[in-house]
């Protein structure tokens, strides 16, 4: 198999059955995920989210992505788009965000076949590429999981750019309209897709048209920087577009991290980190949404700098037959570039989610090494054949078997994060999160305990302590909580959702100004937060404020009625205030 190269009259089109057997597969691995609820960040990001319920779009795409809360340095508009359109269609119904995820990760699957067809001129090739990626167990955090969209949003439109790309070289033309568009929605969906100007010059050197033409004389270092600069002048122009426009909506280009590792710390880290996405990529067990890379040199250094420097020797050493796969490893490596721990500012840390676009270039490897296999002369008697078609097939089902299990995960809160627990015990977000399921079942003193381990493992943990404070509100002891509540506003004061909790445990104790005062506050970071508002309500008339109370209703009152799609929780919460507040006035 060669890479395209000018000499073709045209590129191959993908034939139906080379497109059917991996969404096929796709679809089967994570099927079970339709079943599953809202998780974790899900809960933010679409069921308490004000923005989605509004009547335009435009407060949701001009926001970071957290969308409310504290400032994040995501900006990701194509994906808040799509909540805010797909609730008008689901709701709060789960399952449709679910299918939702699936579809583009079947696109995803549909663009990395195409691709693999383009690159490898084989239809075996592109089946074996599309299988391994469709079905592969890493994914799951990014399919199963609502929030994991931008990956597969971004990997779709990152892949499919990359796709158009390679047919119109083949074509000979520099520019495709189709490709450009692509990787702009792709900038739109997630960050990572800044490194495809890179992508597009490793193609160019390693496995594109250039090296594929005939013996010629070596091309002089100038003319070959003026012919790549003319390939990605067109890329780099949409990319400086969209970092003009996180600019302007998030006031920073690249964000405002605050991470203060050094640079000799984070290349162990990241060291370490590259060789568990490698393992990972083979044995993608036990599934774990929040590891910790090792931060000091160790066995797993010197494994990770070993396989290193064996896969790049191996590249270096096999001249014009390494092509192919030197693209490929350029390619997972540029991808990681984004999440790596190298990245000034950005806490290290290593995500299963981190992995879906990188693992593209995994796909096509498996993809061009089982087609080679597949058509050697090793491979031709019909026993042998059959050997490799029968480890291909139990591969398959071993895969998607390991997929719908680790599917599981992301069906059941409690699941999720004691499995976190379990194979990263330095996370402090297990202990966090289980800690806030404690408290809504009533399971208080588990609860503190959680919250408490937390903090061993973070102790500037604002949500911990806010956590901490919950539980001491409801066991009575209002003084404490109140303390653990001011440092943890003190900690993160940016964010509305713990002004409005410091303001109920105000109102718990009693203390019905202070809760008043941090209502407003609330408000004034978020006005859209009808908690806030009808908590406030509530505090001005244990306060003994009834007018100023009946003025804070009407202002609540007429936000709701503005509300495109209201919540019912806060319909019921306005008739009970209604009710309270006339049964005041009725009182002597």
């Amino acid at each position: 198999m060669k890479p395209i190269t000018p000499t073709s009259s045209s590129p191959p089109r993908p034939r139906l059955s080379v497109l059917l057997v991996p969404l096929a597969l796709g679809g089967l691995a994570y099927l079970g995920s339709l079943g599953a609820g809202f998780v974790w960040d899900d809960k933010h990001l679409i069921v308490g989210n004000t923005l989605l319920r509004q009547a335009s779009p435009l407060p949701a795409i001009a926001s970071d992505f957290w969308q409310e809360g504290e400032r994040t340095d995501f900006y990701r508009p194509l994906v808040s788009l799509s909540y805010f359109l797909e609730f008008r269609l689901w709701r709060l119904a789960p399952a449709g965000y679910h299918a939702a995820n699936l579809a583009y990760h079947l696109l995803a699957t549909l663009a990395v076949t195409w691709a693999a067809r383009l690159l490898f001129a084989s239809p075996s090739a592109a089946v074996l590429s599309g299988a391994v990626f469709a079905a592969h167990p890493i994914h799951t955090e990014s399919v199963a999981f609502i929030s994991g969209r931008p990956d597969v949003l971004a990997g779709a439109l990152l892949v499919g750019a990359f796709a158009f790309f390679v047919r119109a070289r083949a074509r000979q033309r520099r520019v495709s309209t189709a490709s450009l568009a692509l990787f702009g929605a792709a900038l739109l969906s997630k960050e990572t897709a800044l490194t495809f100007p890179a992508i597009l010059i490793a193609y160019e050197l390693t496995a594109g048209v250039a090296p594929a033409l005939p013996s010629a004389p070596v091309e002089l270092a100038g003319r070959r920087i003026r012919r790549l600069a003319a390939l990605v002048w067109p890329y780099l122009a949409t990319a400086g577009a969209y970092l003009a426009l996180r600019l302007l909506v998030l006031g920073a280009i690249l964000g405002r991290g605050v991470d203060r590792t050094r640079l000799g710390a984070r290349a162990v880290i990241a060291l370490n980190a590259l060789g568990e996405y490698l393992r990972l990529l083979l044995f993608p067990y036990p599934a774990a949404p929040d590891r910790l890379p090792d931060p000091a040199v160790g066995a797993p250094t010197v494994a990770a700098l070993t396989v290193l420097v064996l896969i790049l020797s191996a590249l270096a050493g096999r001249g014009r037959s390494s092509r192919m796969p030197s693209f490929l490893f350029a390619w997972f490596l540029l991808t990681l570039i984004p999440a790596s721990p190298l990245v000034p500012g950005r806490a290290p840390q290593v995500a299963e989610r981190f992995l879906y676009i990188p693992s593209v270039a995994w796909a096509w490897l498996c993809g061009w090494a089982g087609a080679r296999l597949w058509n050697s002369a090793w491979c031709r008697p019909p026993v042998r054949r059959g050997i490799v078609g029968a480890l291909a097939v139990g591969l398959a089902a071993g895969a998607i078997g390991l997929t719908a299990l680790r599917d599981r995960d992301w069906q059941d809160e409690y699941r999720l994060f004691s499995r976190m627990a379990a194979s990263e015990p330095r996370s402090y977000l297990a202990p966090l999160n289980l800690g806030t399921l404690y408290v809504g079942t009533g399971r208080l003193r588990e609860a503190e305990a959680q919250f408490r381990r937390a903090l061993e493992l973070r102790p500037t943990s604002a949500p911990a302590l806010l956590g901490l404070a919950v539980v001491d509100s409801r066991l009575g002891e209002h003084e404490r909580a109140i303390r653990y509540a001011v440092r943890a506003r003190d900690l993160a004061p940016d964010g509305d959702l713990i002004h409005v909790q410091l303001g109920a445990i105000y109102g718990i104790a009693g203390r019905y100004p202070e809760a008043a005062a941090s209502f407003r506050e609330a408000i004034q970071r978020n006005p859209r937060r009808l908690q806030a508002r009808g908590n406030l309500v509530a505090a001005l008339a244990d306060a003994g404020r009834p007018a100023e109370a009946r003025s804070a209703l009407a202002e609540l009152e007429r936000r709701l009625t503005a509300e495109a799609y209201p919540d019912p929780a806060d319909m019921q919460m306005v008739a009970a205030l209604e009710e309270r507040l006339a049964t005041t006035r009725r009182s002597p």
